[in-house]
């Protein structure tokens, strides 16, 4: 074979570095036309007044966090502190919420750059059943406010479980989330204190079917 020839190593080597090529132009193509058809929900704004609260019947946003909170025990404090103490976590809250939700930082925060976006930002406020023994309201509790029964499978751990308050605050971006917790929290940690959270994440838009992130290493579509 001439020094001109291209041999059986050469080829494949060459095949591979090509195929290799071409797979590496093609992807840089996918990933740029799949983040130019993807809008950016940076400066986009949900109303934080309506009907009902922002977060019940929004789009869904990228990412979640829910936390759970209890007012002061009875130990530490009588009824009537506690209905006081839950009006001002619950006008905090408002007044915070109000604000970053629109993209303008809350009044203490103390990391005011970081509330300089929106991302389509939601906070929404519950009540559990508890916190009205705890207020002396017991005759006011909704009768749907009640703890769901658990399933005969469930392995359910009361660490995780229950709760006076619930915060769930959701956008498009996992900064602002963690931040519009922080702000919540922070001010009304003399008032309750955190019991749980959790966080979770999602595609935020339906463009994208939903499936298992290895799902293209097992070499399968995540199509429905």
């Amino acid at each position: 074979m001439s020094s001109r020839s291209l041999s059986r190593r050469g080829l494949i080597v060459g095949g591979g570095a090509a195929a290799a090529l071409t797979a590496g132009a093609g992807l840089s193509a996918w990933s740029a036309q799949s983040h130019a058809a993807r809008p950016s929900t940076e400066r986009q704004v949900e109303p934080f007044y309506g009907d009902h609260q922002a977060g019940i019947a929004t789009a869904p946003q990228a990412h979640a966090m829910f936390l759970a909170l209890d007012l002061l025990s009875a130990a530490d404090t009588d009824m009537g502190t506690a209905r006081e103490n839950l009006r001002s976590i619950l006008r905090l809250w408002t007044t915070d919420a109000a604000r970053l939700t629109q993209g303008i930082p809350a009044l203490a925060d103390t990391e005011p750059e970081l509330a300089t976006t929106t991302a389509r930002l939601t906070v929404t406020a519950g009540l559990g059943p508890s916190v009205f023994a705890k207020t002396g309201l017991a005759d006011r509790c909704p009768a749907s406010a009640r703890d769901f029964p658990a399933f005969s499978t469930d392995r359910l751990d009361k660490r995780w479980c229950g709760g006076d308050l619930l915060l769930q605050i959701c956008a498009d971006s996992p900064l602002l989330v963690a931040h519009a917790a922080r702000v919540l929290l922070k001010n009304v940690r003399s008032l309750a204190s955190e019991r749980w959270r959790q966080t979770g994440f999602r595609t935020p838009r339906p463009k994208t079917p939903p499936g298992a992130r290895c799902a293209i290493s097992w070499g399968r579509s995540t199509a429905p």
